[in-house]
């Protein structure tokens, strides 16, 4: 089991958690059953995962002279990526 999604069924205090299983390659189908319960109007509805393939912390965690901890050349930059500053 690689990826879980919980919901709430019910009202108040009839409310009761359900949760629907997936394998860690279907994030895809899991996404989909997260947005159509949510759709459903099922409340707390969240997605949990023991990615075992997923080691470390995702993203980049440190660039030093333009490179990551495993030297990998990194040249994104957030400058000019979200458009011009709006006046008000």
């Amino acid at each position: 089991m690689g990826i879980v999604v919980y919901w709430l069924e019910g009202e108040g205090d009839d409310a009761r958690p359900v949760c629907e299983l997936f394998g860690s390659q279907d994030l895809t189908p899991a996404l989909a059953c997260a947005e159509a319960r949510r759709r459903e109007g099922h409340r707390h509805v969240s997605i949990s995962t023991e990615l075992a393939e997923s080691v470390g912390r995702p993203g980049v965690a440190a660039v030093e002279a333009g490179r990551t901890p495993d030297g990998e050349a990194y040249e994104w930059s957030k400058a000019g990526r979200a458009g011009k500053a709006r006046r008000r």
